[in-house]
């Protein structure tokens, strides 16, 4: 077993030979088992200040490596068939990997892509045949997919990223549904018991609550039990309720203009290119966070009062909020979307970093086991 192991070199500690950080000292180990940690200085500059911050909220402690080019490489490359239906099947009793067996490094999704262009390549078919060939009933097509787009592609690449491939595709579209529609039920109720009035900054900030809230109501109750306990099941399951929630939300913003084909348009790619902001990657936030804290537990109240929890739950609703707020903008572009887009994706790549941390211990307590 000391053959699969190596040392840390500021703890002193075992560690796996899959790991990429010590467990003891949080620093990051290359592979002649030398830390490669940042100083105490350059974690507090800049941006690296605000990463360190988002770190230890995810229970992670100094530098933290968001491999962005990872998350996208594969995109580029060509995938054989046998590829595309491995994939699809990873989630049954039969495919998904035994604890010991997750592998912790930063996963490279593609199938996402291919998601994308079906969807986009079906769009465009839909637009021909309304513009050109003057057929009103390509109108619900053009509806539905331009909603679901974008936001099922992004579940899809949540999917990929889940390294421990317990959840099956069929589950995931499960909760698509379900989530999304339940979500905006409970959203309604809240809606009524709250009045709102004007969407001015209150009414953005009450907007913000209710729909974080009536997202997460669902979300909970998909990691209530005990099997679901990594943080990387969190983020899935969470993106999974925020896109079923931002695709009828969509759909239904869109089907109020009617017939007024320019507007609907707008509206279809306006909140298609924003949705990679928002509600999805808002509702993984909070997914994940809950899985943090709650692990291989059974969901319980204190889980929900936990500090770390609420600390991601806060920073969804409050980039919900300003999403809302009716912040003056001389342009017609959305810069400050645009800005509470690239925050919330931090924070997402950091808690994918705390779930491949997450994994990489749990692969070294079964190894040593």
């Amino acid at each position: 077993m000391e053959d699969n192991m190596k040392n840390c070199s500021k703890g002193k500690q075992k560690i796996s030979n899959n790991s990429n950080s010590c467990n003891s000292c949080g620093s990051n180990i290359n592979d002649n088992g030398e830390s490669n940690n940042m100083t105490q200085n350059q974690a507090q500059n800049g941006s690296g200040s605000v990463l360190s911050e988002l770190n230890k909220m995810a229970g992670g402690s100094g530098n933290v490596q968001l491999k962005l080019r990872d998350l996208v490489i594969n995109v580029f490359k060509k995938h054989t068939l046998e590829e595309r239906e491995n994939t699809f099947i990873c989630g049954t009793i039969k495919t998904a990997p035994k604890e010991g067996e997750i592998c912790s490094k930063w996963p490279k999704p593609w199938l996402f892509s291919r998601v994308f262009i079906l969807f986009a390549a079906t769009f465009i078919g839909l637009v021909a045949l309304l513009r050109v060939f003057r057929n009103i009933l390509a109108f619900p097509g053009i509806i539905f997919i331009g909603a679901l787009a974008i936001p099922f592609s992004l579940l899809i690449f949540f999917w990929e990223v889940n390294a421990p491939r317990n959840i099956n595709i069929f589950d995931v579209v499960k909760i698509f549904f379900f989530g999304g529609i339940s979500s905006l039920l409970i959203t309604m109720i809240l809606n009524r018991a709250v009045t709102i009035g004007e969407v001015d900054y209150f009414g953005a900030i009450m907007i913000g609550i209710i729909e974080e809230v009536a997202k997460f109501v669902v979300i909970a109750y998909y990691l209530r039990g005990s099997k679901r306990k990594y943080i990387l099941n969190g983020l899935l399951l969470g993106a999974a309720v925020g896109s079923g929630f931002a695709v009828f939300e969509t759909a239904g913003y869109v089907f109020a203009y009617g017939f007024q084909i320019p507007v609907m348009m707008r509206i279809i790619y306006t909140r298609g290119i924003l949705a990679f902001g928002g509600h999805i990657v808002w509702a993984a936030m909070s997914g994940a966070a809950l899985a943090m804290v709650k692990k291989d537990n059974r969901l319980e109240v204190k889980h929900l009062l936990n500090i770390k929890f609420l600390k991601y739950f806060i920073i969804a609703i409050g980039l919900h909020a300003i999403w809302d707020m009716p912040i003056s903008n001389t342009s017609e572009l959305p810069y400050a979307q645009g800005i509470l887009t690239i925050i919330a994706w931090v924070a997402v790549l950091i808690l994918i970093s705390a779930g491949l941390k997450q994994i990489s211990s749990l692969n070294t307590s079964a190894q040593c086991s």
